[in-house]
């Protein structure tokens, strides 16, 4: 892989215009950004590296975390007057920059301690010799990975083993993990309250261009809205899964096997979203769209470093003109994480989306989600910049992937692309719409804990005790599943992404509704059909060149004032369950 020289934060922010000082800024953040990516697919998913080292990727880049360089920025920023909230920051590049530059600061000072988490989190392994599981070929299992043990908590209906495995599971990380991701917690909000910015909070907000407050009531309202009607979907469907009562022994542990694990009733459904047709399915249903999926999107499966360097990154770096590819890596390789990603290394022409397919309904809907990432990034505009096109919230990227991931709730395609019969589609949608549903409170839940979690951090006063009672008591309140309070360190989002997920469900909405309205058929209810129409590729081409958007603007685009908007999520769901 090719290694780019750059400036120290001594010389770069000296006898610099602001001009030029931003200019080098841009190319450090554009380039950086591409080792990283390659660095953790070659780690993650190709299996060609044996760790995955940030701290040798910030070394090369000490510029774009310095605290030289944040306080430049910060004076650059104020002379816009956007650190006085005038304006929306969202549209300001430099805004953008500070933010990063933030966040390259953190990242820099806690590399070393967060590869080591990471290192160990892909490495801890649970032992289960006593629990009699067996993999695929019938042999008895004495530890799994961590990372791997959800795959198995979904296939295991006797509730006490699937309990037993769950303590276990979470019995390590507490063990190894737990207390160094409080340290971790604890250090990042040090080093903010350092750089002038103690309440993380409002900075968060600010950063984000996320209403906090406004994004904790529709928390609440969407919670109390839809209480009555989970609570009689889930019970049911947990009393017809486990043969329990929902409101009395109902437990996490219970949440992958009762939403997604193997059932008679979906077992037809399921074998019909085979292995093998998931990529097909998928070039089909984006082709008509006009998004030429099928020649964007190649598979890949590197054998050698010197394959993947002669492949990817000498005709990424010696490119003149760019070239819109996304490598598709849908190889199952010993040691890649079955969790589907993707990784933008450069606009637009290497964006890597991975995936370990097994067939079934949630593989594809995974797989049709990381899709909608990809397509995105792949076609933003190049001219762009760096800056517009990856930096800032992941709301609105996050907003496409759903669009494509519910798909899945459209009645009409399910019939018609995936080839189900109206019975079956109808049972495919209630079961996704309950789905939804859990999610949406588990989230507005989690972002209730997040905001409480980090008011007053910084306060001499502040402690953490009793932050795993808070978290049990609203994600049990919201969920219905019992959780237990040593869960919340394995469940904060870094940075408050918890938000970003939450709007990305209400501007999702608000977007299918669109494109239901306008380019769908009036002989179709909802007008569910717009995945037939070429001008609705067209129209989600138009959104996506104009690089990552802020939530706002997407929103503003739609014909809506605010993109936590929640009346056509709500139609959707009632509509749905």
């Amino acid at each position: 892989m090719s290694v780019h020289p750059f400036p120290t934060a001594s010389n770069a922010s000296q006898n610099t215009s602001d001009a030029e000082f931003l200019a080098e800024l841009k190319k450090g953040f554009q380039r950086s950004g591409t080792e990283f990516a390659r660095a953790y697919y070659l780690f993650a998913t190709a299996r060609l590296s044996k760790a995955y080292n940030s701290q040798e990727i910030h070394d090369r880049y000490p510029v774009l975390g310095a605290k030289e360089t944040v306080d430049r920025l910060q004076t650059i920023l104020k002379a816009e007057t956007l650190a006085a909230r005038q304006g929306d920051p969202q549209e300001s590049e430099v805004h953008h920059l500070f933010v990063s530059a933030i966040e390259k600061y953190l990242d820099g000072r806690l590399a070393k301690e967060n590869d080591e988490f990471e290192n160990e989190l892909n490495q801890l392994k649970v032992s289960v010799s006593e629990l009699n599981l067996k993999d695929d070929k019938g042999e008895l299992i004495t530890e799994l990975l961590y990372e791997d043990t959800p795959g198995y908590l979904k296939k295991i209906s006797n509730a006490e083993i699937r309990q037993a495995l769950y303590d276990k599971k979470s019995q390590v990380y507490q063990e190894a993990l737990s207390g160094k991701f409080i340290d971790l917690l604890r250090q990042e909000n040090t080093l903010m309250s350092e750089l002038g910015h103690p309440d993380v909070r409002d900075f968060h907000s600010w950063a984000s261009g996320h209403n906090f407050l406004q994004l904790g009531k529709q928390a609440e309202r969407l919670l109390q809205e839809t209480q009555s009607l989970y609570t009689e979907r889930m019970s049911a469907h947990y009393k017809a899964r486990t043969g329990r009562d929902f409101k009395t022994q109902a437990t996490r542990a219970d949440i992958s096997y009762t939403l997604h694990g193997p059932s008679d009733d979906m077992a037809d459904i399921n074998a019909k979203f085979s292995q093998e047709n998931m990529v097909p399915l998928a070039q089909k249903t984006f082709d008509r769209l006009d998004l030429r999926f099928s020649e964007l999107a190649k598979p890949v499966d590197f054998q050698s470093m010197e394959e993947y360097n002669r492949d990817v990154v000498e005709k990424t770096d010696n490119a003149t003109t760019p070239v819109q590819r996304i490598l598709l890596d849908i190889a199952r390789r010993e040691g890649k994480p079955s969790r589907a990603y993707v990784y933008p290394a450069t606009i637009p022409s290497e964006v890597y989306l991975s995936v370990k397919p097994e067939g079934g309904l949630d593989d594809y809907l995974s797989f049709f989600h990381e899709a909608g990432h990809a397509q995105h990034f792949a076609y933003e505009d190049p001219d762009n910049g760096y800056v517009k096109n990856l930096m800032g919230n992941n709301t609105s990227t996050e907003s496409y992937a759903y669009l494509f991931q519910n798909l899945f709730l459209n009645r009409h395609w399910l019939e018609h692309e995936a080839g189900l019969s109206q019975e079956e589609a109808r049972k495919v949608v209630r079961k996704r719409a309950l789905e939804d549903l859990y999610m949406l409170r588990r989230y507005s839940s989690k972002m209730l804990f997040e905001l409480g979690l980090f008011e007053n951090v910084n306060d001499p006063a502040y402690t953490m005790d009793g932050q795993g009672e808070r978290y049990a008591e609203l994600l049990t309140r919201g969920c219905g599943f019992r959780y237990n309070p040593g869960g919340w360190t394995s469940d904060v989002d870094a940075r408050f992404y918890v938000a970003d997920y939450f709007t990305a469900w209400s501007l999702e909405a608000q977007l299918r509704q669109v494109l239901c309205k306008k380019f769908g058929s009036e002989s179709v209810e909802e007008g569910e059909d717009w995945y037939l129409n070429p001008k609705a590729g067209e129209f989600l081409k138009s959104l996506w060149k104009q690089g990552n958007i802020s939530q706002l603007s997407l929103s503003k685009q739609l014909g809506y004032d605010t993109p936590t908007d929640l009346t056509p999520l709500l139609h959707f769901m009632n509509r749905n369950l």
